[in-house]
């Protein structure tokens, strides 16, 4: 909240009166705030195209209130800006716009856009009576809006107002939202078209401390089973995993681990009923590292394990060229806008998972020989690169690295200063055009199109052989705060998971990742020693090294690892190109786990 400043709106409660921007709102037949973003917005318009000064800052103003992107899993900042170069969140609101906010709340009929209301006066304020408020006109909001299958609007009503009443001094609304709640349950416990829509609704009473623990896992284990018999694995699944959660809850402990066992197989079931090759080879190795994270038995482990190694070498057969590939979008600088169109089309209008799927295949990796062939080519037409060497300087201009000259005898792709020189080609280039033309035109369609909750992204790194058991949770965190352009989170969070990603799959391939010194003392290889290893070559290809080293090692890139393991990075270094590259790198190679299992594992003993 900004005090020191005027408002850019620079409205009051009865200047908003005046105008009928309620009664656009009630008309209107869509009932988000994401809708009336645009009513509003185009309210704004008219006004400035009659010359009505007033009114276009009311109707900017509350545009702008109705434009704030949901943000569920952020407790800190439920809401960020709808456009990334935007400068208004609620936090940019001063005090004179709260002062108007709270003169219209309580008149405010509409429950969506009271809930937005009297929601970003608790986030600025800290105001308890709003707060009180905007639970209940979520509750109010989510049940005009609930759709047994079409659930999520619903759903995010129901978890804003979960998380505020969650908090000490709320305890009436708490009990509000799980009467609430728990009667949704009841509604479609029995509604098979409802899909996860119980299972997220047990995950509410779970959030929030609440639920007879023994029926909600015995209703779990019950809608696992009938899904099961549906032939939804995925339902299933989930289903599994919630029970499993129940159980924990009431410390049982064997129970918990049936669950577990019992969500593994939901993944061999699916596999045995896929009719290819490779899907069944996908889901069988999903099923095979789950069982082993559940500890299951060790000769169920080796039979799914034989087993998807039969369907692996099947797969063989099947293999085609990847049909969708977006290499195919020219790229000629003069056509940028279109590019961009076509990326945005290449992930819009899908389900979250096969958006996410064309996400991570929008580009390739920087393209090494391609990249060789090029520069040696640039390098051919000049002699300047041969005979003067070239520095790079940090951001308090010391000298950081010196490239050498390559000399007269030729370029040789081997040689230190020709490496070093494709890194500087990719940083200047290659990476800034792949997040200008495709990355971003993508990422922002799919934070506008999605919630983005971390329990949306999980299938990603449940199970993944790329990710060590335990780090789950933070690469979630990562990729999703990287959706919400919070680039200076992401980084944080994700560098770190790749160095141990590395050693955890280096491991299993039975590299030594540490060393062991005279005096006995053991110490863990790291990330400078880890991207040169040969076999790191061998598993992860010459193309995603090369940009893993030059973002994160290498100093004509970023080496950004480094810099930032030092404090070298000031915040602002953190939105470049770069950082957003490495982000999309990481869900690449997420999903790269989450569709094959590293070949030719031992046994487990």
């Amino acid at each position: 909240m900004r005090f020191d400043e005027p408002s850019r709106f620079n409205v009051g409660a009865t200047d908003i009166s005046k105008y009928p921007w309620s009664t656009l709102l009630d008309d209107h037949p869509i009932k988000e705030c994401w809708s009336y973003y645009q009513v509003l917005g185009k309210a704004a318009a008219e006004c400035r195209d009659a010359g009505d000064e007033l009114g276009e800052r009311v109707y900017s103003f509350l545009n702008v209130v109705a434009s704030f992107h949901a943000t569920p899993d952020s407790r800190t900042s439920p809401y960020h800006s709808m456009w990334q170069k935007s400068d208004v969140n609620p936090d940019d609101l001063t005090d004179h716009d709260l002062d108007a906010l709270q003169g219209i709340v309580h008149e405010i009929e509409d429950p969506e856009f009271r809930a937005r209301v009297a929601d970003v006066l608790w986030i600025c304020r800290k105001d308890f009576k709003a707060a009180k408020i905007a639970v209940a006109a979520f509750l109010e909001s989510a049940e005009r809006v609930k759709k047994g299958e079409l659930w999520p609007p619903y759903m995010d009503r129901l978890d804003r107002a979960a998380q505020i009443s969650g908090k000490k001094g709320f305890e009436n609304e708490c009990n509000t939202v799980v009467k609430t709640v728990e009667s949704a349950i009841v509604e479609f416990e029995n509604d098979p078209k409802s899909g996860l829509l119980c299972n997220r609704l047990m995950g509410i009473l779970y959030m929030l401390d609440e639920g007879d623990v023994l029926r909600y896992a015995a209703l779990s284990e019950r809608l696992a089973r009938e899904f099961q018999t549906a032939r939804e694995w995925h339902f299933a699944e989930a289903y599994w995993q919630i029970a499993e959660s129940w159980h924990r809850r009431a410390k049982n402990d064997g129970e918990l681990q049936r669950c577990q066992i019992e969500a593994a197989e939901c993944n061999v079931l699916r596999a045995e009923s896929c009719p290819q090759f490779s899907s069944a080879a996908h889901w069988m190795g999903r099923g095979l590292e789950a069982l082993r994270r559940a500890r299951a038995d060790t000769a169920r482990i080796k039979e799914i394990h034989s087993k998807f190694l039969s369907l692996q070498k099947k797969s063989l057969s099947e293999l085609k060229p990847f049909d969708d590939d977006p290499d195919t979008i020219p790229g000629l600088p003069e056509e940028r806008t279109r590019v961009q169109a076509a990326a945005v089309a290449h992930v819009s209008g899908y389900p979250f998972q096969d958006a996410i799927r064309r996400f991570a295949y929008i580009g390739n990796p920087t393209d090494l020989e391609a990249l060789k062939t090029n520069e040696k080519k640039n390098s051919d037409g000049v002699i300047w690169d041969k005979i003067f060497g070239a520095t790079r300087l940090d951001r308090d201009g010391k000298v950081a690295e010196i490239m050498p000259a390559m000399g007269l005898d030729g370029v040789d792709p081997d040689q230190v200063a020709f490496r070093m020189k494709l890194v500087q080609a990719a940083s200047m280039i290659y990476w800034p055009n792949a997040v200008e033309w495709r990355l971003e035109p993508a990422r922002f369609t799919l934070a506008q199109e999605h919630s983005i909750r971390l329990k949306d992204l999980a299938f990603l790194v449940t199970n993944n052989p790329f990710i060590p058991a335990g780090h789950e949770g933070i690469y979630l965190r990562g990729i999703q705060a990287g959706f919400f352009g919070d680039w200076l989170v992401a980084m944080h969070l994700l560098i770190p998971q790749l160095e141990t990603s590395l050693r955890h799959v280096l491991q299993q391939y039975g590299v030594i990742t540490s060393t062991l010194d005279s005096d006995g003392t053991q110490k863990e290889r790291d990330i400078n020693h880890l991207l040169w290893d040969s076999k790191a070559d061998e598993i992860f290809g010459a193309d995603i090294l090369f940009d893993l080293r030059g973002i994160l090692i290498e100093r004509f890139g970023c080496n950004m690892r480094n810099e930032m393991a030092h404090g070298l990075i000031y915040e602002g270094g953190f939105y470049r190109a770069e950082s957003i590259y490495l982000w999309w790198l990481v869900i690449r190679m997420c999903w790269i786990g989450y569709i094959s299992i590293p070949k030719d594992l031992p046994e487990e003993p």
